[in-house]
């Protein structure tokens, strides 16, 4: 039983007492108990939900799908409960091993749940690139798209939509079920609108890696700001301004932007040289780039996101904690996760008052304490 100032659907934080059964929420009961077996002050929130980590804590999952069961122990020290770990652009033939190894990792792995997997790449525009490996890119194909994006354990792809081929792709996809993201795209308002109409349902890091947000020519960004398609928004400050993650809460609101971190191997890591894919990758202190200055990923947390956003953009603490929960769950249909409500997964976060994460809870159970 948890007591305290809790995140309830209707974007409301009042005082509740939840009753916790087989790693279910039972019931919800009005007000406090002194009886509880944990009494939260700060804010008791639905466990994080991560659509988007390339790795963490010196592991890259690109290079090792084993890595995220060892990554997954350790995420619900920023509030993460559920995860889908990203495959950045690789060979062709890498797809069917690295699905493996995480399918693998899935059966031991403990802490953060990992509910499927995120491919970004390789059907990506060059142009658009970021820091994927070019020699790896390549031109949408149905068939190929299908046997790609293997839909047993795959959630999500991203596909630039104006490459030839992507609409019948985007549509082949959809249709299987999976989450067809929009990203490193240069496409045109009136391309990116088309994608929409074929099957895109997610923005993949909105602003970064896709065409410029132009009057004239509104690119893929304005597209997204302008439609009911939700989007991925990497809050680090570094990846987008302050002022533009401001202007797309603005335009899209809590339910139309899921918190991303983007995160790679130097996320909880001191700085140095990492691997992303087969890049290295120079970490610094607030951010992670290739040799040329181009970023890699981030070293941003899901609970950083979640303050950073709330000073950027001076929304709600409600609003912030939907960008990283009831969201990215609708995003990808998670039925039972991402609210507070009775037969909804027992998948918490205790926040401190300054909201830094001072318990973890995964289906009823504490898998991450603070230490005092």
């Amino acid at each position: 039983m948890l007591s305290g100032p809790t995140l309830l659907p209707t974007g409301n934080i009042s005082e509740t007492t939840l009753f916790i059964e087989q790693g279910i929420i039972a019931r919800i009961a009005p007000g406090l108990d002194a009886s509880a077996d944990i009494i939260a002050q700060g804010c008791i929130a639905p466990g994080f939900i991560e659509l988007q980590i390339n790795g963490a804590y010196g592991a890259d999952f690109t290079n090792d799908g084993r890595a995220v069961a060892s990554v997954a122990q350790r995420l619900p020290e920023t509030g993460v409960t559920s995860l889908l770990p990203t495959i950045i652009t690789s060979p062709w033939e890498a797809y069917p091993t690295r699905l493996s190894e995480v399918r693998e990792a899935m059966r031991s792995a403990t802490g953060a749940q990992i509910i499927g997997v995120y491919l970004e790449g390789p059907f990506l525009n060059p142009i658009k690139k970021g820091a994927h490996n070019e020699a790896f890119l390549r031109v949408p194909n149905v068939d190929e798209a299908l046997r790609w994006a293997d839909d047993s354990l795959t959630r999500i792809v991203t596909l630039a939509p104006e490459l030839p081929g992507a609409l019948e792709a985007i549509h082949a996809l959809h249709g299987k079920g999976l989450v067809v993201s929009a990203g490193h795209s240069d496409a045109t308002f009136d391309q990116a609108t088309q994608g929409f109409e074929a099957g895109i349902t997610w923005g993949t890091h909105l602003f970064n890696a896709m065409s410029g947000l132009v009057h004239r020519e509104p690119g893929l960004p304005g597209a997204l700001l302008s439609a009911s398609v939700p989007c991925g928004l990497i809050a680090d400050g570094i990846h987008v301004h302050p002022a533009m993650v401001k202007l797309a809460f603005k335009a899209k609101g809590a339910q139309g932007i899921t918190l991303v971190t983007d995160a790679m191997a130097a996320m909880g890591m001191s700085p140095g040289r990492y691997q992303l894919s087969d890049r290295e990758v120079v970490v610094d202190e607030t951010s992670a780039r290739l040799a040329d200055g181009t970023l890699a990923g981030s070293i941003l947390t899901m609970d950083q996101a979640v303050r950073n956003v709330i000073e950027f953009t001076g929304c709600s603490l409600a609003e912030a904690l939907t960008m990283a929960t009831a969201t990215p769950a609708r995003v990808l249909g998670l039925d039972r996760k991402g609210r507070i409500a009775p037969g909804y997964d027992a998948d918490l976060v205790i926040l401190d008052e300054s909201l830094r994460v001072e318990r973890t809870i995964v289906a009823g159970k504490s898998v991450y304490e603070r230490k005092a």
